[in-house]
């Protein structure tokens, strides 16, 4: 009875540390907004045409924009490689790189997209989303996606 009353005891108090963290603000849908634009400019800028998916911190659609002329197939890249920045709050650039060394479980990671393009959104620190560009240039959707996401405030 004693080992479960400090068992209790010390869960309880893990748990009120965990409670006591600060919330990590939301994305709106005005910063999703402010991405998407940033991205337009950059795609613009360099005449190419793509898609970008704004996801939320736990990789679900926040905002997503298919400019036109753009290829059916990005839809859902730009989608994946949103949600694989936001779920492993790492640039999906990192994992092509890992697959590119020869590290083919990466393959088997849930949810993982293997190609840049895609970049976590952080607001004061904190992974609030990510970004996911898709374009036919694999260079343009890094620059892109990290452009953006450095752009938001």
């Amino acid at each position: 009875m004693k080992k479960m009353l400090l068992l209790t005891g010390a869960l309880l108090s893990a748990s009120a540390g965990h409670a006591m963290a600060a919330p990590v603000a939301p994305l709106t849908n005005q910063q999703a907004n402010q991405v998407i634009d940033n991205v337009r400019h950059s795609l613009q800028t360099q005449h190419s045409v793509g898609c970008v998916a704004v996801v939320d911190r736990a990789g679900l659609l926040l905002a997503f924009q298919r400019f036109d002329g753009a290829p059916l197939g990005c839809v859902d890249a730009a989608l994946g490689k949103a949600r694989t920045s936001a779920l492993y709050r790492t640039p999906s650039l990192t994992f092509m790189q890992r697959l590119q060394n020869g590290e083919t479980t990466v393959l088997a990671i849930p949810h993982a997209v293997a190609l840049g393009g895609g970049y976590p959104l952080t607001l004061g620190g904190d992974v609030v989303g990510a970004v996911g560009v898709s374009t036919p240039k694999q260079e343009l959707d890094n620059q892109a996606s990290q452009t953006a996401a450095s752009a938001l405030q």
